[in-house]
């Protein structure tokens, strides 16, 4: 019932539809408009009017959005990055790999100081008692005890099958590290092809889409899209109690009460959702004869072909959101987890027992150091397995879906200008 209604209610709409729409075309053609409104019975005149006013209302908001006042014209890569309030963004941009690393290190020892110092005082706690054991082990052997001296050669001789094991660890250690790296990375290329996608949809449309109605909802649709992605893969949804982003939608023009609600009440994800809502416009567009809904009409050997264009897209975009989904939705098996910090207090007990047979009361400083840089290492693959949360070190999914509803805005404003035919 929800769809149905976005397709034929007039009154809550930002844009006409398309019958309206029409109507509007058909009655401009006579000698004025305003002589056509006069010649129009009371109640046709003022549905016309009504359908105008929305049109215009939503055209202006769009062609001149007031944050575009604020942005400027693209005089920079701030400028092209502004959202809806003239900001890069909620949060600022880590701009080397070195601010990204010390980013990575605080918010990692922030989120697990109980875990990393728990680690560090329990291992350093065992090489002291490992370097008390060695020392009274190596008092008797010096007052000539066998057995003793016996069993420091033994553990000294256990330093090769040590080195086996540490061999192990790094290896375990790395693989899990690769892995929480490539998840964080392939986000990172998955959000970058969205923004492609998009811009690449939003240029085609404005190129090939005809019907200004048609095109303007197909914009407004590929800027939803983008907001969707991020609240399903923050696990929520536009229009959820705590999301500002759909009733800030509303609140730009992007998508009307109706709409949203729509969106809201529908059982699929909402990416999905938007998606659906983009084909339906490109199929409509398609419907309108002599080349008012798409720019070649029929006769044209290219009609056919340009919904072949709009369709690779759109399966692109498609297969996007199921990329990220899946990410999210995946995680790391938790045997990584648990083989790496098995394998982490395996070594470091036994090593500590070994080395202290040789260093003595080193064991402890070495232990401490050693077992503190490698829990970070652990903590910090950690903190990079979820890329979609609120850290500063995961993805800028508000950044991201700014640049896209701007760059739409500016491809937008760009065909309505006209100055680049």
């Amino acid at each position: 019932m929800k769809m149905a209604a976005l397709s034929s209610s007039s009154g809550s709409s930002n844009v006409p539809l398309d019958d309206e729409y029409d109507d509007i075309e058909r009655e401009t053609t006579s000698a004025s408009t305003e002589d056509a409104d006069d010649e129009q019975p009371p109640e046709r005149s003022q549905v016309v009017k009504k359908a105008r006013l929305r049109r215009a209302s939503f055209s202006a908001a769009v062609a001149e959005p007031a944050w575009n006042k604020i942005r400027g014209r693209n005089d920079g890569s701030d400028a092209r990055l502004a959202g809806p309030d003239g900001r890069v963004g909620g949060r600022q941009m880590l701009k080397d790999g070195t601010e990204f690393f010390l980013t990575l290190l605080s918010e990692s020892l922030d989120g697990s100081k109980v875990f990393v110092a728990g680690s560090v005082l329990s291992l350093s706690a065992w090489s002291v008692l490992c370097a008390l054991f060695t020392g009274w082990l190596a008092e008797l052997a010096n007052d000539g005890v066998s057995w003793a001296e016996r069993w420091l050669e033994h553990i000294q001789e256990c330093g090769s099958a040590i080195g086996l094991l540490g061999t192990l660890f790094v290896f375990t250690l790395v693989f899990r590290s690769n892995q929480c790296y490539d998840r964080w990375c392939q986000t990172h290329l998955h959000w970058g092809d969205m923004i492609s996608k998009c811009l690449d949809l939003a240029i085609m449309n404005r190129r090939w889409v005809a019907h200004p109605a048609l095109g303007d909802k197909l914009s407004r649709w590929i800027i939803v899209y983008a907001y969707a992605s991020k609240a399903l893969l923050r696990g929520s949804s536009l229009g959820a109690t705590d999301d500002v982003d759909g009733p800030g939608l509303v609140d730009r023009g992007i998508l009307s009460r109706e709409e949203l609600d729509a969106l809201c009440d529908s059982p699929c994800w909402q990416p999905y959702f938007a998606i659906e809502m983009i084909r339906a416009v490109l199929v409509e567009a398609h419907k309108v004869p002599g080349g008012r809904g798409i720019t070649f009409d029929e006769t044209n050997k290219t009609h056919g072909q340009v919904f072949r264009c709009f369709d690779g897209v759109i399966k692109e975009m498609t297969a996007l959101v199921g990329g990220n989904i899946r990410t999210r939705s995946s995680g790391l098996p938790s045997s990584y987890d648990l083989i790496t910090i098995m394998s982490f207090y395996i070594f470091f007990g036994l090593a500590s027992f070994v080395w202290s047979a040789g260093v003595g009361w080193m064991t402890p400083v070495i232990v401490a150091t050693a077992s503190f840089l490698t829990v970070l290492l652990i903590v910090m693959g950690s903190n990079l397995v979820d890329p979609f949360g609120l850290d500063k070190v995961d993805i800028p999914m508000e950044e991201f879906c700014e640049t896209i509803e701007a760059q739409v805005h500016a491809i937008d404003e760009r065909s309505r200008s006209g100055r680049y035919r």
